[in-house]
Formats: structure tokens, C-alpha cells, sequence
């Protein structure tokens, strides 16, 4: 057997080539020379071990015997193993390790591993050091100075956010304040016209606070309740008006003393002004539509009186077809009356009054009926109920005192007269 062993073959691992050979005795690849290093003196240098005796060759004479078989030469590597003299190339190349040489034939090991496929690269995004360029919104700028390396990478970011801070100090220092003094203007003039219509407003309060009609026909009673009712009802809805444009201006005021701090004071002192007519106006709308609501149940109650005295009157001439014609509108005007007079502003007293007319008038009716059908006890009956519920109806009447609209509402009005006069001022 071979007593030495050489190193490995980079290419093909055979360990039994010679020292000092220059290829491989396997794959004929060339061998990478011994590594040189110190060796003290009588000593080989390192990498190269000492060359023993070279061994008797096989077939030397006299050995072995004659007869006896000699022992075969090596044959090499299998057929088809890479590197074989006279084999086509391997189909899957091999790499040489850093530092030796290729064999031929060979492609030669890349120096360095590559960038894996899906993972970004990380070059860097700015120069290490300052740059005098600028790019910013598809314009190349040059300035006098370096400009730190955050800056250029930072600096589209940068630009957005120096272009919305000025945009943002424009809207607050210029656009705002224009757009404070265009409402706050709005808002004086909302202010003035409330102010103008104190005259309608106070014709509205007088027709509420007016003595009954002197008329004595229930006629002229109720063509005087129209006109007075008319009167409320338009001072009401002017007030109305007013309050919902003051209160819009006001609402548009509260977000501008937000965005608007440079015009915080005169939106203050504005929203302050609007704030007195509105507490004026509140009381106004307070009374008025107590007013209002009042006339509404008195206008079907006067058409149901004027009904009731064309019944009593046919009854007074035995008329009974007379009587009983006028009983459906009569009802119907009465429950209208009803119907409204749990309304705000409406007296309890006043709803007791339509209360007791409409059993007053139902009696009347069953009264007639009892006539018509001849029936004396049921006759009796009724008539003394009515006459009953005319006492009913005029204690009723007198509870209510002809000036209750003065002592409930009046300071009411004074209270909205000295808002609109400060606000003149």
C-alpha cells in the first residue's frame, strides 16, 4: 500500500498524488502549490513534509517471486467521474476555492454573494456630506450653502411641510381676518334690522294688550279678534325671523372665534351684541305667541257663540228647525276650540270657559230635541241645565279679569323695548 498520503485534490479529493506534483494524477487538474512558511534550520518549511525513501517500485527484480502475479496498476477513476482525461465536462460545475486557479473549462467562482431577489437594497439615499442642490417639485435649485445631508434626503417631505405651515399662517393671518369682519358685519346688519322692526313688534304687542271691543253685536266682536289676531301674528312671525338670522350669524361667529384669533375681540364684542337682542327677542316671541294662541281658540269659540244665540233665539219662537240647524257647526267650531286651548299662553280659565260653553250648547241641542219628541220631563230637564250653564258661563267670564294680558305679559315688552334701545346706542 501507498505509505503517503498527499492533500486532498481541490477538485476531485484524491489524497495519493506525489510531492512536489504539479497536477493531479487523478483529474490532471493543477495542483495549488505548498503553502511557504518558516522552518527552523534542518527542518523542512512548513506545507512540505519530508520526502521519505522513495519505495522499491512494484516489480522491482527478485520481488516479487517469479510466479507469483504482479499486483495492477491503479486504474484511475471511474468512467464518467469529472476530470477524467479523455471524459466530457461535468454538467454541474465546480468552484475552485479563493485563491487557486480555475481549471479550464471551469466558471470562475464569483468574488461576492449578491443582493437575495426581493429584498431591498439599502444605497444610501443622501451624499455623506453636504449638498448646494436642490430638487423640489421637478425644479433643480441651487443655494449659497451645504445644506446638512438630512436635509437633501428630506427634502420633497420637507418642502410639503414648509408649503403647509405657510399655507396655514396665510389662511390664519390673511384669509380669517377678512372673513371675521365679512360676518361680523353680517351679523350688525341682522342686529340693525332687528332693531327696525321694533315699531311692528310693539303694533303686535298693543293689539295683545288692547281693552275688549266695545260692540255689542257678537258680530263686531268678532271682526275686532281678526284684526287684533292679524296684528300678533305678523309682530310674531317677524320675531321669529329675527331670532333665526340672529342666531345664524352667531353660529358662524362661534367657529370663526376658533379659526380667527387675531379677530377674537371684535368677534367677542359682536357675538355679545347679538346675545342682548336675542334675550330681547325671546321675551317678545314669549309674549306674542301667547297672544296668538289665545286668538286662535277664541275665533272658533266666537263663531260657535254666534251659532248658539241663532239656536236660543228659534227656540224663543218655538222655531225648532231653526234651533237644531246651527248644533253641527256650533260642535264642530267648539272642538276645534278645545283642541287648542292647552296651547302655551292659553289661561286655565279661558279653557274652562270653552269647557262649560260646549255643555251649555249640548244641552241646548237635547233641549230642542225634547221639545221636537214632546217630552215634558226631559223638557224640564234641559231647560233648567241650560239656564244653569249660562250662570256657569258668566261666573266664568268674570273670573278672568280684563286686563290679565297686561299684568301677565307687559314686562315682557319692557324687557325686549330696553334691549332694542341699548342696542341703538
Amino acid at each position: 500500500m501507498q505509505a503517503y498520503q498527499s492533500a486532498p485534490c481541490p477538485y476531485c479529493g484524491a489524497t495519493w498524488n506525489p510531492p512536489g506534483a504539479q497536477a493531479c494524477a487523478n483529474c490532471r487538474n493543477a495542483l495549488p502549490p505548498p503553502s511557504p512558511g518558516y522552518a527552523p534550520p534542518g527542518y523542512p518549511p512548513q506545507g512540505q513534509e519530508q520526502q521519505p525513501p522513495a519505495p522499491a517500485p512494484y516489480g522491482a527484480p527478485n520481488y516479487p517471486p517469479q510466479g507469483y502475479p504482479q499486483m495492477p496498476q491503479y486504474p484511475g477513476a471511474p468512467n464518467g467521474y469529472p476530470g477524467q482525461p479523455g471524459q466530457p465536462g461535468s454538467p454541474y460545475p465546480t468552484y475552485a476555492p479563493p485563491g487557486y486557479a480555475q481549471g479550464p473549462g471551469y466558471p470562475q467562482q464569483p468574488g461576492a454573494y449578491g443582493q437575495a431577489p426581493g429584498y431591498p437594497t439599502y444605497a444610501a439615499d443622501a451624499p455623506a456630506s453636504g449638498s448646494t442642490a436642490l430638487r423640489l417639485f421637478g425644479q433643480t435649485f441651487t443655494v449659497p450653502m451645504a445644506l446638512p445631508p438630512i436635509v437633501v434626503r428630506y427634502q420633497q417631505e420637507l418642502a410639503y411641510a414648509i408649503l403647509g405651515v405657510v399655507g396655514l399662517m396665510v389662511l390664519l393671518l390673511g384669509v380669517t381676518p377678512a372673513l371675521a369682519s365679512s360676518q361680523i358685519a353680517g351679523a350688525d346688519q341682522a342686529v340693525a334690522t332687528a332693531v327696525i322692526h321694533q315699531s311692528k313688534i310693539d303694533a303686535g304687542f298693543a293689539s295683545f294688550f288692547a281693552p275688549d271691543s266695545s260692540a255689542t253685536d257678537l258680530a263686531g266682536l268678532k271682526a275686532q279678534a281678526v284684526k287684533d289676531l292679524q296684528s300678533i301674528d305678523n309682530a310674531l312671525a317677524i320675531v321669529q325671523a329675527d331670532e333665526a338670522a340672529l342666531r345664524g350669524a352667531d353660529q358662524r361667529l362661534v367657529v370663526l372665534q376658533f379659526v380667527a384669533p387675531p379677530s377674537g375681540a371684535a368677534i367677542a364684542a359682536e357675538r355679545q351684541r347679538l346675545k342682548t337682542a336675542l334675550d330681547g327677542l325671546k321675551q317678545a316671541d314669549e309674549a306674542l305667541t301667547a297672544g296668538s294662541n289665545q286668538g286662535k281658540v277664541m275665533m272658533p269659540a266666537l263663531d260657535a257663540m254666534i251659532d248658539f244665540t241663532k239656536m236660543y233665539a228659534a227656540i224663543g219662537k218655538h222655531d225648532l228647525a231653526g234651533a237644531g240647524a246651527p248644533y253641527p257647526d256650533a260642535q264642530q267650531k267648539l272642538q276645534l276650540a278645545m283642541s287648542l286651548d292647552h296651547a302655551p299662553g292659553v289661561p286655565d280659565a279661558l279653557a274652562k270657559q270653552i269647557s262649560a260653553f260646549n255643555d251649555l250648547v249640548s244641552n241646548t241641542e237635547s233641549l230642542v230635541q225634547a221639545i221636537a219628541n214632546k217630552d215634558a220631563a226631559a223638557t224640564k230637564k234641559y231647560s233648567d241645565a241650560v239656564q244653569a250653564g249660562l250662570k256657569t258661563l258668566t261666573a266664568l267670564e268674570a273670573a278672568l279679569p280684563a286686563d290679565y294680558e297686561v299684568k301677565t305679559y307687559a314686562h315682557l315688552q319692557k324687557g325686549y323695548d330696553a334691549a332694542m334701545k341699548s342696542l341703538k346706542g
